[in-house]
């Protein structure tokens, strides 16, 4: 790969830039597929789902609350007012959208006297369906509320001061997507210039501060044509194109920071430009490549989920890391092969050189120089630290961790979205609605019930341009002579459901009979007079249908609909409506006030399908939706339905053949049962792939579980950090797809600095040095460049709790600490004081894997010279040159020659190497025939090099040998 990208930059890059011209005039569009709303991006098939589509298919007369306006009044003349709103409002919105919306007054609601004070709601109904997009017209209906203020205004001064609000589902919907497009505006800039920080301080240079953040955006514009993609097949949640910038900006920078570092590091070294280069490629790109799979396993492992939320959100982030992964691979090398050195510009090798000989001989130090001395000292004391308190960081990890657990085992995550939502005008006037009346009004529960058969003819008359609804039982609906069937059945239920949870249900509506109303009242105010029993029924129907209850009653009892008085409603429930009246329908039977009314209170408000198939009672909790309270009632419900003979299911079952609670609070809890029940199998695949991909990368059995372990133990001290912050400080409930997504993206990201780390410890094992020397060795040139990408991603994250919305804050915060705790705590601390704990445990596999890494089985190194602290039983296959300097005999220059000893094999090492990956190259292309006379010539000389350099390593280890134990120098 090395030669390839070496031999063929300019058209690496060339082909990169081809690839970004034709993606991003898709990716411009990406924001056009994005869903605001989490109940349209359900999956597979529930309760809740099953029973909004029969609504959706059956009821043509449910009602839409999709957009409403709320007004809020605080006496009768300001309720006089906000009527006269709602008239000037209804003719605005009939001038400019005509047809295609309704508007409707819903009916005034306050928890005191609504005559004096509360809300008064008008429901806003989109007769186009999913043709024509509301949710984007919320800004111009909002627009004409204040034009209907004005003109009120006139005849009603206090109109003017009185508090609107345009809310409901799609103005939530639109209100969500003009934040989030503010968020990621805030965000982002922020991002890159904590990026751009970051490296400016670390490599001390202009050019190396730009390039990581550029190659990843250009990374990200070819990524957002994947999200139009993926978006046009089945939507994709709007988090997720945040989350896609961030943990690729994050993550893409990680990868092009190690791979430029590592370049850096050679070339202090001496290695000419060349050597440097393949370095780091075969060296830090290994490490690189498998980071990146282990992040791709991470987020892919979200696909398995069966709702599209998070399914698609897996899928586009796992694209996406893999898209700066190839880039980082590909595009970064190419780039360093053009630039050489100038990408250091203002620095260059020489420059870190000098400043590395102040730090060391001493000298004037700069700001680089400090940040460089100050880098040293820390990782150096690090290095000795987790050595000599290797025990000591042990006992702490598992004191720390103990409550940590403890938290995270009790805390309880919530359903409730609407506590997460970001504020805006139509989440004020939910919470205004809710604090005026029941929480649940505008997003009720429903009990869909599944009939046997159809229990009632259902049609329609229409009087002064409306359609009035009827509603004929059938012997399975009603028999008047036993008075049985489902409708007294269906009341019974909903009055004793009424009763069980009368805490929590603020109000219940199930199917309706005047006649059987009209009865009950009768019997209840001892009387027969049709006048009493009407006016008392007239006056409990709720606000929005006691107006054409009144209309129907005044037209049976003889009155004029316009000027009706209740205390003359004189017409009995089985009254015919004479011949000749406006309400005349051409049926056999004529119809009876009962017909009409029952029409209006069962078929109007939603609760009788139209093909009387269906009943969807409606259930409105006093709680607001989502809430512990509502999703618990939901729970026992539902046992209450279907659960056992005693259910409701079981006892009825000749009536209904099933039974469903759906509405918004059901369709999250099903999501987030959903969702925890499937992520206790993908953590579980996660968890076993990575380990199988460390298992073959490192060649361990313990290393790969170890890992696991350190990340897991991040997880758990990020939930309960995060439970802490927002439940116990801020009040706000932790979501229940932070732990979720947390665990499976942290066990990816997290899981790049335990492979850089590990990787080095590896390779420095490799190159001759024991287990201890290797991690303390490591801590001291990978830990700053892993601190550093740990700061890098982890700030990226956190740079999300400035969002409106409280769930990116949430995710962004967890995300951001969790990053932070595995790669400064546990990378930084942990996982060196186990793996010295460890010894050789820690490299201890299969000889088949181990001795390709240069290893034996049981972890000990193959060919570390004796002079370098191999063991006597190497000795026989060691030899080498002579060494470089005389060999002191004191333990603490001993120690130092030990480590000249190291470096030296390292070098000689990565040559042989690179010698190597030539050779083969160019005996591949000699199998197929593509070397011409000066190839053949190259491949001689460089076998020759090769073995030449083998031969001379082979001695020099030998002279290091014999020199350490005769205690002679040169």
């Amino acid at each position: 790969m090395a030669d390839v990208i070496m031999k063929h930059s300019k058209a690496v890059i060339a082909l990169w830039l081809v690839v970004l011209v034709c993606a991003l005039p898709f990716g411009i569009k990406s924001g056009d597929v994005l869903e605001y709303d989490m109940n349209s991006m359900s999956g597979s098939s529930t309760e809740a789902s099953d029973g909004q589509a029969i609504i959706d298919e059956h009821f043509s007369n449910s009602i839409d609350l999709s957009e409403i306006l709320v007004i809020s009044y605080s006496s009768s003349e300001e309720l006089a007012a906000a009527q006269a709103i709602f008239v000037e409002f209804q003719n605005l919105m009939d001038d400019k959208y005509g047809a295609k919306t309704t508007v409707s007054n819903y009916g005034t609601y306050s928890k005191g006297d609504p005559n004096v004070e509360g809300i008064l709601m008008i429901a806003i109904a989109n007769n186009e369906g999913e043709s024509w997009d509301i949710a984007h017209e919320t800004d111009n209906i909002r627009d004409l509320v204040k034009e209907a203020k004005s003109n009120a205004s006139a005849a009603y001064p206090e109109a003017a001061g009185l508090t609107t609000y345009v809310t409901g589902n799609d103005a939530i919907t639109y209100d969500t997507e003009n934040s989030s497009m503010e968020d990621v505006s805030k965000v982002d800039p922020l991002s890159i210039l904590l990026i751009f920080v970051l490296l400016g301080l670390f490599f001390y240079a202009v050019v190396t501060a730009v390039v990581p953040p550029a190659v990843v955006g250009m990374a990200y514009g070819i990524a957002l044509a994947a999200v139009y993609a993926i978006g046009c097949l089945m939507g994709v949640y709007y988090i997720t194109q945040t989350l896609i910038l961030v943990s690729m900006l994050g993550a893409g920078c990680d990868y092009a920071i190690f791979i430029i570092t590592r370049y850096r590091d050679e070339r202090k070294k001496g290695l000419s430009h060349e050597d440097a280069l393949k370095t780091a490629i075969m060296w830090g790109g290994e490490a690189v490549f498998t980071s990146g799979i282990s992040v791709i396993i991470g987020f892919a492992a979200l696909a398995l989920c069966d709702f599209a939320m998070v399914r698609t959100m897996g899928i586009i982030l796992a694209i996406g890391i893999a898209i700066a992964l190839v880039a980082a691979l590909t595009f970064i090398p190419s780039l360093l092969n053009l630039v050489k050195d100038k990408i250091f510009w203002p620095s260059n090798i020489e420059s870190y050189k000098r400043v590395e000989d102040k730090v060391q001989n001493g000298g004037k130090l700069g700001v680089h120089g400090h940040l460089s001395k100050g880098s040293k000292r820390y990782f150096a004391w690090l290095s000795r630290n987790t050595h000599k308190h290797s025990k000591l960081i042990a006992i702490a990890l598992v004191v720390l961790c103990i409550p940590g657990l403890y938290i995270f085992a009790e805390s309880e995550d919530s359903a409730d979205m609407i506590s997460v939502m970001p504020d805006s005008e139509s989440v004020d006037g939910l919470d205004l609605i809710m604090t005026q009346t029941d929480g649940g009004t505008i997003m009720p529960t429903y009990i869909v019930l599944e009939m046997n058969e159809s229990i009632a003819t259902v049609g329609s008359l229409s009087y002064g341009g409306m359609s009035i609804p009827y509603v004929i039982w059938n012997e399975h609906g009603l028999d008047p002579a036993t008075m049985t069937g489902a409708v007294p059945t269906v009341m019974e239920m909903t009055k004793d459901i009424n009763k069980n949870y009368e805490m929590i249900v603020g109000s219940i509506s199930g199917l309706n009979s005047w006649q059987i109303m009209y009865m009950k009242m009768g019997s209840a105010l001892m009387t027969t007079d049709p006048s009493t029993i009407n006016q008392a029924l007239y006056e409990q129907m709720p606000s929005a249908v006691k107006g054409y209850v009144g209309m129907i009653l005044a037209i049976a009892s003889g009155q004029v609909p316009t000027h009706i008085d209740p205390t003359a409603f004189d017409a009995p429930w089985n009254s015919y409506v004479v011949s000749g009246d406006p309400l005349t329908d051409p049926l056999t039977d004529p119809l009876t006030v009962a017909n009409i009314i029952d029409g209006i209170l069962n078929v109007g408000t939603g609760i009788l399908s139209d093909d009387g198939q269906y009943v969807s009672v409606m259930v409105i909790t006093t709680d607001k939706p989502m809430s512990a309270d509502t999703m618990d009632f939901l729970a026992e419900l539902r046992s209450d339905l279907h659960d056992g003979e005693e259910s409701y299911d079981y006892v009825h079952r000749n009536i209904w053949s099933a039974s469903y609670v759906a509405g918004t609070s059901a369709s999250i809890d099903d999501m987030s049962k959903d969702i925890e029940d499937q992520f206790s199998m993908i953590r579980i695949v996660v968890a076993i792939l990575l380990i199988v991909l460390l298992f073959f990368i490192l060649g361990s059995y313990l290393t790969p579980i170890r890992s696991i372990i350190t990340i897991l133990l991040s997880v758990f001290l990020t939930v309960a950090l995060t439970h802490v912050v927002f439940e116990g400080l801020m009040d706000t409930p932790v979501l229940f797809l932070i732990p979720i997504v947390l665990f499976v993206v942290l066990l990816g990201l997290g899981m790049d600095y335990e492979i850089f780390m590990t990787t080095k410890i590896r390779e420095n094992k490799i190159k001759g040095m024991n287990n201890d020397e290797a991690i303390d060795n490591a801590i001291k040139e990978a830990g700053p460049v892993i601190s550093l990408c740990a700061l890098l991603m982890g700030g990226t994250f956190l740079t999300l709790v400035l969002a409106n919305s409280s769930m990116l804050k949430e995710l962004g915060f967890a995300l951001g600490m969790g990053i932070l705790i595995d790669g400064l705590l546990m990378v930084g601390y942990v996982s060196p004081a186990l793996m010295h704990l460890m010894g050789d445990w820690s490299w201890k596999g299969p000889g088949f894997l181990t001795r390709r890494h240069g290893l034996n089985p049981d972890g000990s190194n193959m060919a570390v010279p004796a002079a370098c602290g191999a063991a006597p039983a190497d000795a026989e296959r060691i030899g080498g040159e002579t060494p470089v300097r005389a060999v002191p005999a004191t333990p603490e220059e001993v120690a130092k020659y030990k480590q000249e000893c190291y470096s030296e094999v390292a070098v000689r090492q990565d040559r042989i190497a690179a010698l190597n990956a030539e050779v083969k190259t160019l005996t591949d292309n000699k199998r197929i025939g593509r070397l011409d006379e000066e190839g053949e010539k190259e491949l001689e000389a460089k076998r020759s090099e090769l073995k030449a350099e083998k031969e001379s390593l082979r001695e020099f280890q030998r002279k290091s040998r014999e020199d350490l134990r005769s205690g002679k120098g040169q």
